[in-house]
């Protein structure tokens, strides 16, 4: 066999400088839409994440690197900002971009130039109507609402992130209000990929313990961050719970799908507590206004005696005198007879 006399030899970088040109003049600005996944913003202000294809089962088909340089991620923050979004892990993303060959590190990555808000928007909004029709011939909507409120809903149960404002609200707004509230605990993550489970199974766990009601409450968020309380299998869970349960969101706009099939939807955790608060506040009250009327009739009952007993107190007093002067007049006639004995005597 003849080898050619010569053949061109590249050397690594310069076949990566090609393939970058390549794929820069191939791909310098396409749409690609996909699901965000592990955002990582570096110091330097440039936001890296995974944009990611899922198939069956959510299994993953296809995965790309991403990047939006600071440059353009404060921009891009500002705008998904303004419709409520963010780019937080699982949110999905249609995005303008160019296609970049990394040659010292020998990656293929996104850059990402624009994001369409009205894409995420629309998603969310269709993903709410499939799982709210779904829920409604379920007949789940309003299933948890029809639970009746215990008289004293004392024990209750408190799903949210330990530690966090939340929670710190909730539980200081019980213990000033001095009422013997008992509360049991569970922790759960409110947002990002473990959240739904993790809250599914802490309603789960309360169902095991003598509870009045649940509270699932977090502070305030993008819709992004409140998204996990759009899932259906959370929607279903609170439907479905033996007990009643509060939502606190921390939201003033937006109504969540959790807030749709919950017993009493709040705006934020300590609205919630100052409902429970004024509750019991309200059957403190009927027992003292029961008290004060049981002691007005007990009155009546003891002022009506008194005015049964007074005409006989007066006839007592008059057989008093009367038998006083009988006994007077005996008294008289019995030294009498006795003068008379002794001088019948003698």
């Amino acid at each position: 066999m003849t080898l050619p006399l010569f053949e061109e030899t590249y050397s690594v970088s310069r076949l990566g400088a090609e393939i970058r040109d390549l794929l820069g003049e191939a791909y310098g600005s396409v749409w690609v839409a996909g699901e965000v996944q592990r955002p990582r913003l570096v110091t330097a202000g440039h936001l890296y994440f995974d944009l990611i294809e899922k198939g069956e089962r959510d299994t993953i088909v296809g995965r790309l690197d991403a990047v939006i340089w600071r440059r353009d991620y404060d921009r891009l923050r500002r705008v998904l900002e303004r419709a409520g979004l963010e780019l937080a892990d699982g949110q999905e993303i249609r995005c303008r971009a160019s296609v970049d060959f990394f040659a010292p590190g020998g990656r293929l990555q996104l850059v990402v130039r624009e994001v369409d808000p009205q894409f995420s928007e629309g998603l969310l909004a269709g993903r709410r109507r499939e799982t709210l029709a779904a829920l409604a011939v379920a007949g789940l909507l309003d299933r948890n609402r029809a639970l009746p409120w215990p008289d004293l809903p004392l024990r209750v149960g408190l799903i949210t992130s330990e530690g966090s404002a939340a929670y710190h609200d909730f539980l200081t707004t019980l213990r000033e209000s001095g009422y013997a509230f008992r509360v049991v605990f569970v922790h759960a993550a409110v947002q990002g990929r473990d959240a739904e489970g993790q809250i599914v199974s802490a309603l789960r766990a309360l169902e095991r313990l003598a509870i009045d009601c649940a509270v699932l409450a977090r502070g305030g968020g993008s819709r992004s961050d409140l998204a996990v309380f759009d899932a259906r299998g959370l929607a279903e869970a609170v439907a479905l719970a033996p007990f009643l349960v509060i939502t606190g969101l921390g939201h003033e706009i937006d109504e969540a799908i959790a807030d749709r099939v919950a017993h009493t939807a709040t705006k934020t955790p300590t609205k919630a507590a100052e409902m429970l608060v004024a509750r019991i506040a309200v059957a403190e009250r009927r027992v003292l206004e029961v008290r004060a009327a049981l002691q007005r009739q007990a009155l009546q009952v003891v002022r009506r005696g008194r005015e049964a007993l007074a005409p006989l107190e007066r006839d007592l007093r008059r057989g008093g005198l009367r038998v006083s002067v009988s006994a007077g007049r005996l008294e008289r006639l019995a030294r009498g007879l006795t003068v008379a004995a002794r001088a019948r005597l003698r």
